[in-house]
C-alpha cells in the first residue's frame, strides 16, 4: 500500500511542478517575402447585404501584414486603400464588390456580390406572373424582372419515422434569407410552398405518397403542421404561403378532412413583412381534382395555381395541351372559384416519349419506362429554336411548351379575365432571355 501511495505523491508533485513552472513564449512565426497574404473575416457565400441608409462595414485581416497594401473596388471602381472598407451605396442595387491584398508583389484578393435593400415597393403589372424555384435551383435561375410573385418549395409535410417535426424545411441548396432580400429588393413577393414529397423537375407527388394528407387528416397533427409551417415564413419574412396537396390520386383522400385543413389555416396567417401575407394553392388537372374543390369556396384564399400538364398517355401526345387549359379553367369556375383568382399554370419542362420497338404493349403499369420528363433548358441543348415550337422530333417526340402555346395560353388569361400565370419550375428555363419561358409569358400578359 505505500509502494502505490509514494507512487500517487511522486506523481502529483510532477504535476505541480509542470504546471507552476514558467514557459519561455514561442516566436512569433517568420514568413518569406514571396509569401501570399492570407485573407480572413470574408463571407464564406461571398454575398453581403445591406440596407440603403447603412454603410456597408467589412472588418478583414490579413497575415503576413507586414508591409502588405489594400485595396477596395466596387464594381470595377477603387473606393478605399484601407484594410477595413465603410462604404455607403448611393443606390439599391446588387453591386460588385472586391478586395485585394497585395505584399512584396505577391496578391490575393476575394470578391462578393453586395445586395443593397430598399424600402419594400411591389411592383405594378396588369396579370400576375408567378414562378415556382426548386431547392434545385439557385439565386442565378431567377430572373426577377419577369415576375411579380415568387414561390420557394417546398416545405414537406409528412411522418418521418425518428423525426419530431411534421414540416420538413431544409433547403439545401437554396439560401432564403439572400432570395427573400433579392426578391423584395425588385418588388416581388414571395410565398412559400408547402407540398408533401414531389418530384423537383415536374413538380409531381410521388406515387401513392399521402404522407401529406395523414399528417392534416389528425387534427392534433394538422394544428401542429400549420402552427410550424407559419413560424417559419413569419421568421424568414416570407410574404404568404402556397399549399399544394400534391396527391390526390386514387380517391384516396377524404374531402371533408381536405376542406377542414384548407379552412383551419386563415386563423393562424400571420401579418407578413410587408403588410399583406398571401394564402394561395395549387391544384393538379385530371379526373382527381375534384376532391380539392372545397378550395374554391374559401374566401381566404388570394388565388388558385392551376396545373394543366403532366397529362400522359399511352400513345405519345402533348402533356400540356391548350384544350388542358380551358377544361381546367372551366372545371374551377364550375366549382365556384371567380375568374380573377384563377392564374394558369404552363411547364418548363417536357414529356419525352420513347416507345419500346420489340412489341411490348405499353400499359398504365409500364409507361413510365417509356415516357420521362425533360428541362426546357435540355430540350434546347437538343434543339436550339425549340422555343418556336412544341415538339421536338426526337424518338416519338418531346412535348412541351414553347413561345408559341404560352403565348396562346397568355390570350386565354386575357380574354377570361383570370389573374395572370405561373412557371414551374424557373431552375428548367433558360437564362436566354430571346428563348426564356418566363420572359415570352410575362411580356404575352402585357406586364
Amino acid at each position: 500500500m505505500k509502494k502505490y501511495i509514494n507512487i500517487l505523491a511522486s506523481t502529483l508533485l510532477c504535476l505541480f511542478l509542470f504546471t507552476n513552472c514558467e514557459v519561455e513564449d514561442d516566436e512569433n512565426p517568420a514568413f518569406e517575402s514571396t509569401d501570399v497574404p492570407r485573407i480572413f473575416g470574408w463571407s464564406t457565400a461571398n454575398t453581403y447585404t445591406t440596407d440603403i441608409e447603412d454603410s456597408l462595414l467589412l472588418n478583414l485581416q490579413v497575415s503576413p501584414a507586414d508591409g502588405a497594401t489594400y485595396k477596395w473596388i466596387i464594381d470595377g471602381e477603387e473606393v478605399s486603400n484601407e484594410l477595413q472598407l465603410k462604404y455607403l451605396f448611393p443606390e439599391a442595387k446588387n453591386y460588385t464588390v472586391k478586395f485585394e491584398a497585395t505584399r512584396n508583389g505577391v496578391t490575393n484578393s476575394r470578391q462578393a456580390e453586395v445586395i443593397v435593400i430598399k424600402p419594400f415597393v411591389p411592383k405594378a403589372y396588369s396579370k400576375k406572373m408567378v414562378g415556382f424555384i426548386t431547392e434545385g435551383g439557385t439565386i442565378d435561375d431567377i430572373n426577377f424582372a419577369n415576375l411579380t410573385h415568387l414561390v420557394i418549395s417546398s416545405a414537406v409535410v409528412g411522418e418521418v419515422a425518428g423525426q419530431a417535426s411534421l414540416v420538413d424545411t431544409t433547403f439545401q441548396n437554396l439560401n432564403i434569407p439572400l432570395i427573400i432580400k433579392a426578391a423584395h429588393n425588385a418588388g416581388v413577393y414571395v410565398l412559400l410552398d408547402v407540398t408533401g414529397n414531389m418530384t423537383n423537375l415536374n413538380g409531381g407527388g410521388l406515387y401513392a405518397d399521402y404522407g401529406f394528407f395523414n399528417v392534416i387528416a389528425d387534427p392534433a397533427k394538422r394544428e401542429m403542421a400549420i402552427a410550424t409551417v407559419m413560424k417559419f415564413a413569419a421568421n424568414n419574412d416570407f410574404d404568404g404561403i402556397n399549399i399544394f396537396l400534391n396527391n390526390t390520386s386514387e380517391g384516396f383522400l377524404d374531402p371533408i378532412k381536405v376542406e377542414a385543413f384548407f379552412r383551419a389555416i386563415p386563423a393562424a396567417l400571420p401579418t407578413g413583412p410587408n403588410g399583406k401575407f398571401f394564402y394561395t394553392a395549387s391544384v393538379p388537372g385530371g379526373w382527381t381534382t375534384s376532391v380539392l374543390a372545397p378550395i374554391a369556396k374559401i374566401p381566404e384564399i388570394d388565388w388558385v395555381n392551376l396545373q394543366p400538364y403532366r397529362y400522359e398517355d399511352l400513345a405519345p401526345t402533348a402533356h400540356s395541351p391548350y384544350w388542358g387549359s380551358t377544361d381546367l379553367v372551366a372545371t374551377w369556375v364550375g366549382f365556384g372559384l371567380p375568374k380573377e383568382k384563377i392564374v394558369l399554370g404552363f411547364p418548363a419542362f417536357g414529356l419525352h416519349y420513347n416507345m419500346p420497338k420489340d412489341g411490348t404493349q405499353v400499359t398504365w403499369g409500364n409507361l413510365w419506362q417509356y415516357s420521362t420528363y425533360e428541362s426546357f433548358r435540355s430540350i434546347l441543348q437538343r434543339d436550339a429554336a425549340a422555343h418556336t415550337k412544341n415538339l421536338v422530333a426526337v424518338d416519338n417526340g418531346i412535348y412541351y411548351d414553347g413561345h408559341p402555346v404560352i403565348e396562346q395560353k397568355a390570350q386565354l388569361v386575357k380574354d377570361q379575365g383570370l389573374g395572370g400565370m405561373m412557371m414551374w419550375s424557373l431552375e428548367g428555363d433558360t437564362k436566354d432571355q430571346s428563348k426564356s419561358l418566363l420572359k415570352a409569358a410575362n411580356t404575352a400578359l402585357g406586364n
